[in-house]
C-alpha cells in the first residue's frame, strides 16, 4: 500500500462550506476523512458523520471515516474508527470499551516524542500521527519537530506513523522519505479554493515519492475494518 492522506475538518479553516470541501477532497483521492469537532455536540457531531456519508456516496468514493477524540459517536455514527488527542481517554481505557463492545474500529492517537509513541504503540494503539512537522496555522508559535524527530518516531515503532503539520505539495516528498505511512492535512486541502484540486496535487506529489512506508497503514487496517472501498 503507498501513503495514504488523511484530511482533517476544521471549523475555522475552510474557504468552501466545510461538508462541500471535504467531499471535494474525498473527489480529490483522499484516503480518510478525520472529523474533527472539538466543541461540537454528541448529537452534531453524528449527524455530521452522517451526512458525509452520503454525500461521498454521491461521488463514488467512500474514504475510512475517523471521528476525533468521541469514541461514542464513533461507534453509534458506525464509523471506522476514532483518533485520540493528548486530552482524551487513555488507550488501553478506550480498547477496553471498545473490546467489552466487539467493536473493531481503528483507534489512532496524537503524540508528540518518541516517549509517547512507544507508550502508545505498548498500550494498543493501531496507529499514531506525529507532528508538527513544519510550522503550522494549528500551533503558532510553536517550533515546528521537524524530520528528524518524525524519522525517530518511525524509527521507534512498529506501528503506522502519520505525519501531521504545515504538509503540502512541495514537501510532502521530503516528509515520505522519512518512511511515514502517510499524511494528514487541514489547511492545504480546507483553505484552499479549490479542495478537490489541492488534494489531487497532494497525492501527485505522495505518488512520486521515492520513500515507502515502513510500516503500511494497511497494517493498522487488518483485520479490524472490512470495507468495500479502503485506501
Amino acid at each position: 500500500m503507498d501513503a495514504v492522506l488523511h484530511v482533517l475538518s476544521d471549523r475555522q479553516r475552510h474557504a468552501l462550506p466545510l461538508e462541500t470541501a471535504l467531499v471535494a477532497s474525498v473527489r480529490g483521492g483522499a484516503d480518510v476523512i478525520q472529523v474533527r469537532e472539538k466543541r461540537a455536540p454528541a448529537a452534531d457531531i453524528y449527524d455530521f458523520c452522517h451526512r458525509l456519508r452520503q454525500l461521498c456516496e454521491t461521488v463514488g468514493r467512500q474514504p475510512l471515516l475517523l471521528v476525533n477524540d468521541r469514541l461514542d459517536v464513533a461507534m453509534a455514527a458506525g464509523a471506522d474508527g476514532v483518533h485520540l488527542a493528548a486530552k482524551s481517554l487513555p488507550v488501553d481505557a478506550v480498547r477496553a470499551v471498545a473490546g467489552r463492545c466487539q467493536w473493531r474500529g481503528l483507534l489512532g492517537i496524537s503524540v508528540h516524542s518518541v516517549e509517547e509513541a512507544l507508550a502508545a504503540a505498548a498500550a494498543g494503539a493501531d496507529y499514531v500521527t506525529f507532528g508538527h512537522i513544519y510550522a503550522s496555522e494549528s500551533h503558532p508559535g510553536l517550533p515546528p519537530r521537524g524530520l528528524l524527530a518524525l524519522q525517530r518516531v518511525v524509527e521507534a515503532v512498529d506501528v503506522p506513523v502519520i505525519a501531521i503539520g504545515g504538509i503540502d505539495p512541495h514537501n510532502v516528498g521530503a516528509v515520505l522519505a522519512t518512511g511515514c505511512a502517510g499524511v494528514a492535512v487541514i489547511g492545504a486541502v480546507l483553505n484552499h479554493p479549490d479542495p478537490e484540486a489541492a488534494t489531487a496535487a497532494l497525492k501527485e506529489q505522495m505518488a512520486k515519492a521515492t520513500g515507502r512506508p515502513k510500516v503500511p497503514f494497511a497494517r493498522a487496517l487488518a483485520p479490524k475494518v472490512k470495507r468495500r472501498d479502503t485506501p
